[in-house]
C-alpha cells in the first residue's frame, strides 16, 4: 500500500515538474553558459568610465539540430569557445554606457550563428553597489526579430556592422 502511495505521489510530482518545464522545440536544443565573470568598460558616471568592472553574463541560446542526432564530432555544434570568444572581444569593444546595449550586442553576436533561433541575455553589474545588491537585465531575442535576419550569417554581420558605425559618426 504504501508503495502504492508513493508511486501515485511520484507520478504527480512529475506531472507537475513537467508543466512547469518549457517545452523545447522539435529539431532544437537548448545550449547555456553561465556565470561568464568578465571586467567591461560599462556605465554612464565617470567613476564608472575611469576603470573596468565586472559584469555577470548568462546566455541560454535554442540552437537547431541538423541531424536527427547528434554526432561525437566539434564541427557539427555550436562552441561555447566561440561564445566565450565572442563575449571577450565584445566586453573589450569600446565603452558601453548601459547594460541594455550590451545586453543586445551579445544578443546579435549569439544570433550570428546560423543555427541558434533565440538567445536569452542576462548581463549583471556586480560592482555597482558593493554587495547589497546586484543590478542588471534579461532579454530575449529571435533569429526573426534580428535587422537583416533573412540574410545569411556573413551578411547580416556586415549589415550589422555598418549600422553600428552609422551610429557613431
Amino acid at each position: 500500500m504504501l508503495e502504492t502511495i508513493l508511486s501515485a505521489q511520484c507520478a504527480r510530482g512529475a506531472a507537475t515538474a513537467d508543466a512547469r518545464l518549457p517545452s523545447i522545440p522539435a529539431g532544437l536544443y537548448e545550449l547555456f553558459l553561465e556565470n561568464v565573470v568578465l571586467p567591461c568598460r560599462i556605465g554612464v558616471f565617470d567613476y564608472e568610465r575611469s576603470a573596468p568592472q565586472r559584469v555577470r553574463i548568462d546566455l541560454l541560446l535554442q540552437v537547431r539540430q541538423d541531424g536527427a542526432q547528434f554526432s561525437d564530432d566539434i564541427g557539427d555544434v555550436l562552441s561555447y569557445d566561440d561564445l566565450l570568444s565572442g563575449l571577450k572581444r565584445i566586453l573589450m569593444d569600446e565603452h558601453t554606457n548601459l547594460v541594455e546595449m550590451l545586453a543586445e550586442k551579445i544578443a546579435r553576436m549569439c544570433l550570428a550563428h546560423e543555427q541558434v533561433q533565440s538567445a536569452r541575455v542576462s548581463v549583471a553589474k556586480l560592482d555597482i553597489y558593493d554587495g547589497v545588491a546586484v543590478p542588471g537585465i534579461r532579454l530575449e531575442r529571435t533569429r526573426d526579430q534580428m535587422p537583416g535576419s533573412s540574410l545569411p550569417a556573413s551578411h547580416r554581420l556586415m549589415v550589422m556592422a555598418d549600422r553600428l558605425a552609422d551610429r557613431r559618426i
